[in-house]
């Protein structure tokens, strides 16, 4: 798929390829609309998935731009901050699901703009720490206020149990689609 052009697909006829899952549901139902089978419909989660995440991350990283942050700078920020303490690289890159190459990417455009500082680990000499700066701390508080009202607007279409709702099933994605590393 091209980032803003989604896969399209009929809905108007029985796709003969069995989902994953086994049985393929073709036919109708008791009103005599035509039922989407289990391939149609994994389709379109994944292209609403797809396109509810290009639309959220859009707006977010208007602001972080604002801030001359990404959101996976923000995030890096957030973890160490948030851990009150410093952190050796790995431990970021396993809070983040990333590999150690993309976080020593982010810690490197982190620590130019000053945000953050590599220290010695204390017990050993092979390992660095990383720790944020007073000034991300700083950022970080005036970035969580602009983000924590903009989340809520994002969401704002859903309810109160919807939100929940959305968050167990996208959990339970998250843990049926996480592979081994290989």
């Amino acid at each position: 798929m091209v980032r803003g052009h989604p896969i399209r697909y009929r809905t108007n006829r029985a796709s003969p390829i069995p989902s994953s899952g086994g049985a393929v549901h073709i036919g109708t139902n008791h009103e005599g609309r035509q039922q989407r089978t289990d391939i149609e419909l994994a389709t379109e989660c994944v292209v609403e998935l797809i396109r509810t995440e290009s639309i959220v991350a859009g707006e977010l990283d208007v602001l972080f731009r604002r801030h001359g942050l990404t959101g996976p700078g923000f995030n890096v920020l957030l973890i160490i901050d948030g851990a009150g303490e410093p952190l050796p690289p790995h431990v970021i890159g396993e809070r983040r699901l990333v590999t150690r190459g993309t976080v020593t990417g982010l810690l490197d455009t982190l620590e130019r703009r000053g945000l953050v500082r590599r220290l010695p680990h204390p017990d050993d000499r092979r390992m660095l720490l990383v720790d944020v700066t007073d000034q991300a701390r700083t950022l970080v508080r005036k970035v969580t206020k602009e983000l924590l009202p903009r989340q809520e607007e994002l969401a704002s279409g859903l309810s109160a149990r919807e939100k929940a709702t959305l968050i167990r099933l996208l959990r339970k994605l998250q843990v049926s689609t996480r592979t081994p590393a290989s």
